[in-house]
């Protein structure tokens, strides 16, 4: 699939803010930033926590919580991680991400991804 923005190249990600538009670099997602993306760290939050309050179950973790992930270091380490990059693309691209998650698991670099976000995010009770 050709990055949303560009046209040119092949996408590599998708957008955290609207989920909507796949890019293929900084500069792309950048240029999407400065005037196409039509949801913000405002309304995303909100839309979280509606979602939380119309259909949370024992396993829903609230907004705050996720919002840490984007500050531990480790875990920043770790994304920056282009075999990470790749296994994480392939999970959010698939029409099984569920199969592609238990194969990602048994790939160490995962699965401290995984340890850490779940570390991050846990109940303190």
């Amino acid at each position: 699939m050709k990055c949303n923005i560009c046209e040119v190249n092949k996408s590599k990600y998708k957008c955290p803010k609207c989920r909507n538009i796949k890019y293929c670099s900084v500069a792309c997602y950048q240029n999407h930033l400065s005037g196409d993306c039509t949801i913000n760290n405002q309304d995303t939050s909100v839309e979280m926590v509606k979602n939380e309050q119309l259909y949370p179950t024992e396993d829903t973790i609230p907004s705050e919580k996720l919002n840490l992930l984007c500050y531990d270091n480790r875990l920043r380490e770790l994304v920056s991680d282009s075999y990470l990059q790749k296994l994480l693309e392939k999970i959010d691209n698939s029409t099984s991400p569920n199969e592609e998650l238990e194969k990602a698991m048994i790939e160490p670099i995962f699965e401290e991804f995984a340890r850490r976000c779940l570390e991050i995010v846990k109940d303190e009770n």
